[in-house]
Order: C-alpha cells, then structure tokens, then sequence
C-alpha cells in the first residue's frame, strides 16, 4: 500500500491544529449540553443485506455506498438491546425494552445484571439459538473530512472477528484508537437462507506520534459524548443476519 495512499486515510481532524480540537469541544457544549442528543442524532454508517453487501454511509447530500471504508476507531463499547417485540412486528422506532450501555447492566424491563438474565442465555430468542438480549459493538469512527465520528453498530454475527481484531491490537500493545483501520463486508448466509454483511476489520498503519496524541484527545472526548448516546439500535441493525449461537 502506497505512504500516498496512507495518508489520504488519515482523518483531517487528527492533523488539525489543537486549536480546532478545541473549536469542536466548545461547539458540543455549547449544542448538546441540555442533553437533547439522541441515540439517531450523530451520523449513523449501516450496513445493507443481500448478495453484494455494502456500508450505507451518510452525505450532505443523502447517502452512498461503499465497499470500504477507513478511519480512525476513537471509542468503542459492548452494549446490550433487547425489544420485548421484535422489528417487524408493530416496534417501529420504539425504544428498547432494556438496554446496557456497558453489557454489564442493563436499565429497563428487566434490567439489572446481564450476565443473570435469561434473556441473555443463548436459546432465548424467538427463532435460532441466540439471545433475546442481543450484544451489539458500537464503534465511533472518525474518517474523512469529518470534524466528528460516525457511529457503526456491529451485529452479533460479526462480533468474534471484531473481537479478535481488538485482541491482536492488544498484542502488539496497540490501543485501538491509534490505528487506522480499514472496515470492508464479507458476504454471508444464516440457517434461514438469509443473506447479510459480516464485518472485517483489518490494520491498516499505525499513527506518528503527533496523530496519536490528538486521537487520544478524540478519545477522551468521544467517551464523554458517548454517555449521551442510548443504545438503542437502528431498525435496520437490530435483525441483521438473524441470530446464532455462542460464538
């Protein structure tokens, strides 16, 4: 891969002046500090389903779709969702039933610890052997132009390879949010037949020093902002490639 390439990857914001970083803290004061931020507020990139799946990625002027796409993760989390009616069947843009923004505690009917709710027992879902309760990875990449993160929710079915992903980071004593990385979709079909996107992570480079320190503000900051944030998902995300069973 060419150092030209490389550097067209780079997020904008991560070599801005601190200054700008600084432009942007006082910005999301300033816009959000009521508390009016929701979880369908900050751009959301999704996946589509079928034979050729793609990354539904918004625009000014609408969305487009793309094979890849690459960035910096400045904030990640394990969250739990569960809807006690499923998408589909008359929930719409309700929000969650019980919802865990850490995959620990879960806040709502019938919240409390999830690694003790039968909800969470794989099996307990309507059809297939996952979980009513399903696990979802929220990653906030920072790409592009872009002065904020895009929020991805990652699906069950492609949590063990984001997770070996984060683990070989952690091997060679990388924090995630000092990489570029690059996010394509591999396709994929559940027992039902159905077919879907299954997300690949993959290094890209790691960041110069002078990057790294402004990811690590980036990170700082995305975790505050990440507190606002529920975790509730997008209807599209909430059924995508059906359940499964342990991973």
């Amino acid at each position: 891969m060419s150092t030209e390439l490389i550097q067209i990857q780079t997020p904008r914001a991560l070599s801005a002046l601190e200054s700008s970083l600084d432009a942007i803290n006082e910005a999301i004061a300033t816009n959000i500090s009521g508390g009016g931020i929701t979880d369908f507020d900050l751009p959301r990139v999704k996946i589509s389903g079928g034979a050729s799946p793609r990354w539904i990625v918004p625009t000014l002027e609408g969305e487009e779709t793309l094979a890849r796409i690459d960035g910096v993760i400045v904030y990640a989390r394990d969250t739990r969702v569960y809807y006690k009616i499923a998408f589909g069947k008359g929930s719409g843009k309700q929000p969650p039933d019980c919802s865990s923004s850490d995959g620990i505690t879960g806040k709502g009917k019938p919240g409390g610890d999830c690694s003790r709710c039968p909800l969470a027992e794989y099996g307990s879902a309507e059809e297939g052997a996952g979980q009513a309760c399903k696990q979802v990875k929220q990653i906030f990449v920072l790409r592009g132009d872009l002065l904020l993160p895009e929020v991805v929710s990652l699906p069950p079915t492609s949590l063990k390879g984001a997770r070996q992903f984060f683990l070989k980071l952690t091997t060679q004593g990388i924090p995630y949010y000092q990489a570029v990385i690059g996010m394509e979709l591999e396709k994929a079909q559940n027992a039902a037949g159905i077919q879907y996107g299954k997300a690949l992570l993959r290094f890209v480079r790691r960041l110069t020093a002078e990057e790294a320190a402004r990811a690590q503000q980036y990170h700082q900051l995305c975790r505050t902002l990440a507190e606002r944030v529920p975790t509730g998902l997008d209807p599209e995300v909430r059924d995508l490639g059906g359940d499964q069973g342990p991973l």
